[in-house]
């Protein structure tokens, strides 16, 4: 991954989001918080306040302890920490930090088990997901090429054929959060738009069978990036009826 600029509407879709790390960060930096249990407890008190939602899809099981993924990618890029520095609050996301790590050796070409076994000492279920939560985290934000994420992506579904099912199923989420994404920067307007960027999206993800329904891009698009359910209904509307939900 690599530090860069957020730009465009990408930017605008989680400026309260970035904000909000950043607010953390400035917390963490002044001594504020010492611990990971702080921090997921700051990170929904200040979320409830400034009603922002965690990136999530339908559900919001341990959904805090996953946001840190946001955080830890804003500290870590966004606000341009050395290593020396960052190195002092890696304590405090661990997860995260060997969950790049991951990420990293898997895009020089190193097997996903041997690295996940190399950093975490353990293969589960809930440490593969955080890893790739973490790719798509870093997609959504401007700090990681969706190309290196799919990469990401096929290593992962090839190596761990005991969790093909719900890898697939977090493609679907993917494709369910950028569809969201781009109907709530008015980019898709329509049934026929936001059926020919699904449809693309899926391709590139070898993931046809998994195509995202209308109910979870409209929970995306409204409750967690918070576009206008009008705009939202417009653009999955069928024959000038909205699409059921």
């Amino acid at each position: 991954m690599r530090s860069t600029i957020i730009g465009g509407y990408m930017k605008e879709l989680h400026t309260r989001r970035i904000e909000a790390a950043i607010d953390v960060w400035s917390k963490i930096l002044r001594g504020e918080i010492s611990s990971r249990e702080q921090l997921v407890d700051y990170v929904e008190r200040l979320y409830s306040i400034n009603g922002i939602e965690p990136i999530r899809g339908k559900t919001k099981i341990n959904i805090f302890d996953k946001e840190l993924a946001t955080v830890y990618l804003v500290g870590r890029y966004g606000l341009g920490l050395d290593d020396e520095e960052f190195a002092k609050y890696s304590g405090l996301f661990p997860i995260e930090l060997h969950a790049e790590k991951v990420i990293e050796k898997v895009l020089e070409g190193a097997d996903p088990r041997s690295a996940m076994e190399e950093e975490y000492g353990e293969i589960d279920e809930n440490l593969v997901f955080r890893v790739l939560r973490l790719a798509m985290t870093a997609v959504l934000l401007g700090f990681m090429r969706e190309e290196e994420f799919i990469r990401v992506l096929e290593r992962f579904e090839e190596t761990f054929d005991e969790y093909k099912r719900k890898i697939q199923g977090f493609k679907r989420f993917y494709i369910a959060f950028r569809v969201a994404e781009e109907v709530a920067a008015s980019r898709i307007r329509n049934r026929i738009e936001k059926e020919a960027f699904k449809h693309a999206l899926c391709l590139r993800l070898k993931a046809e069978k998994v195509a995202p329904p209308d109910w979870l891009v409209r929970e995306i698009a409204i409750n967690v990036l918070g576009a206008p359910e009008y705009r939202v209904n417009d653009a999955l509307r069928t024959n000038g009826v909205e699409a059921r939900i």
